[in-house]
């Protein structure tokens, strides 16, 4: 079987989650394992995707492999999801797992987001494994390891999956369109809307337009496509030692001089993909 690993972690080769990957793939010479480093060349992926798309359509089983940051997979697993959408690769029928490194908070969240990403190209899902970050470290982690693997190979010999959710009736709408009068300011408070809103979304402008003309206080809107970030976060715990983010895009000022100094903050987003979309994701990681 030809297995593909989407390595999702920003720390590339030094991933512990990969290592789960890498000590399945010694003790199953057998299968073919091939690895994509998503988290580390997200950027070059946006830029050329027809390798991952060869790699993508060439694999009989993809294996995403990646930390559980906030809640979700990764801010560059995020991107390169997108980025398979946008490139239509031909993945109907294709099985698709996943392992996972967190301490269990929300590690469910995040193989449920995988999972209905995978609905959404056809693909055929399995239950993936959640391990603990240490768990490759003791005997019992690693046959909980290898446990998934034979029932992962089985699954997909004699096709077991989850079974895709009904479809869902998705009528077309018309865009929202702002209709609400203006409202006296007191100004005693200051309220922040952060947005990844893009220039064609007339809906979701139309809805903060109404919102800041139906609240009370002074607001602002900033639109996080305005700001250049350098990358999503790479996992590497600087901040927490220094205070200060390894990159030198200026979010730090940007977000406790900007955004943290209001009274209140509002989020205003598209549900895209199953979420609030790659761009939140990077901030919200960063």
């Amino acid at each position: 079987m030809n297995i593909l690993v989407l390595n999702g972690s920003p720390k590339g080769k030094a991933s512990a989650t990969l290592h789960t990957a890498l000590y399945l793939e010694a003790l199953h010479p057998e299968h073919t394992f091939e690895y994509l480093p998503v988290g580390v060349r997200i950027k070059s992926y946006e830029k050329d995707f027809a390798p991952a798309r060869a790699a993508l359509e060439k694999a009989d089983l993809v294996l995403f492999c990646y930390p559980v940051y906030t809640f979700l997979a990764p801010y560059q697993l995020h991107r390169f999801v997108e980025l398979m959408k946008e490139s239509g690769p031909d993945l109907a029928g294709k099985f698709a797992s996943q392992i996972t490194t967190s301490k269990h908070f929300y590690d469910v969240t995040a193989h449920r987001w995988v999972e209905e990403n995978c609905f959404d190209l056809g693909m055929k899902p399995v239950r993936g494994l959640s391990a603990d970050m240490e768990d490759l470290l003791s005997e019992k982690g690693r046959r909980q390891a290898r446990d998934f693997f034979d029932q992962l190979v089985f699954a997909c010999e004699h096709g077991l999956f989850v079974p895709p959710p009904p479809a869902a009736c998705a009528p077309a709408r018309p865009a929202y369109r702002a209709a609400l009068p203006e409202t006296p300011k007191t100004g005693d408070k200051d309220v922040v809307i952060v947005t990844d809103c893009a220039p064609e979304n007339a809906g979701l402008a139309a809805m903060i337009a109404d919102f800041r003309a139906a609240l009370p206080h002074a607001s602002r809107v900033i639109n996080l496509r305005d700001f250049p970030f350098a990358g999503g976060c790479l996992g590497c715990m600087n901040c927490a030692v220094t205070g200060k983010c390894v990159y030198k895009d200026g979010f730090d000022d940007f977000l406790r001089g900007t955004v943290q100094t209001a009274d209140a903050f509002v989020y205003a987003f598209s549900v895209s993909g199953h979420s609030a979309g790659s761009l939140f994701k990077c901030y919200d990681d960063r």
